[in-house]
């Protein structure tokens, strides 16, 4: 029997998580979980059965998810949530014996060559659809891009696959040798 290198990426929310599997550098597996409820704890309790069933599915040898990151816009209270978040889903691969990486967001967009430099190219709707063409250019994906504020947008499996794909060596900024003209 063959031993296959399997990889997972996680974008995780309470409204919608982005999750994608590597088998031996090819992309098999991609989507969204949308979980229903009326407030972030019952999304959250309702997201973790399909995760834990894609992670049994496909027995990864490692997780990459998004850390939370240090700074966000929406204060105090979504540090909260994106923490008992990452908690809740540390605990699911846990319980599968999954060891599971988190990367800060600003590591794998960089590593993916993501930022351009500017200030407008930092900010996150920005960064958001750059995830989405990058994704759909480098794995011939057709992921939507709808408006900033649309919740059509696919930006949670882009960055599922883009978090993955630049840990495991398969997306990562060109880079160039010697000096411009």
């Amino acid at each position: 029997m063959m031993n296959h290198k399997i990889y997972m990426g996680i974008d995780a929310s309470t409204t919608c998580t982005g999750v994608s599997v590597f088998s031996d550098g090819k992309l098999v597996y991609y989507g969204a979980i949308k979980p229903q409820g009326d407030n972030w704890r019952e999304r959250l309790m309702n997201e973790g059965p399909e995760l834990k069933a894609v992670i049994k599915e496909y027995k990864p040898e490692k997780i990459y998810m998004e850390d939370v990151p240090k700074e966000t816009h929406g204060g105090t209270n979504t540090l909260l949530i994106l923490g008992a978040v990452q908690g809740y889903i540390l605990g699911i691969a846990s319980s599968l014996s999954t060891p599971i990486e988190f990367i800060a967001p600003t590591s794998w967009r960089s590593k993916a060559g993501m930022f351009d430099g500017t200030k407008e190219g930092k900010k996150r709707e920005v960064l958001k659809q750059k995830a989405i063409t990058m994704a759909n250019e480098k794995f011939g994906l057709e992921l939507k891009w709808v408006s900033p504020s649309s919740k059509k947008n696919e930006d949670d499996i882009a960055e599922s696959i883009l978090i993955c794909a630049t840990m495991i060596g398969l997306v990562a900024k060109e880079r160039k040798f010697g000096k411009s003209r």
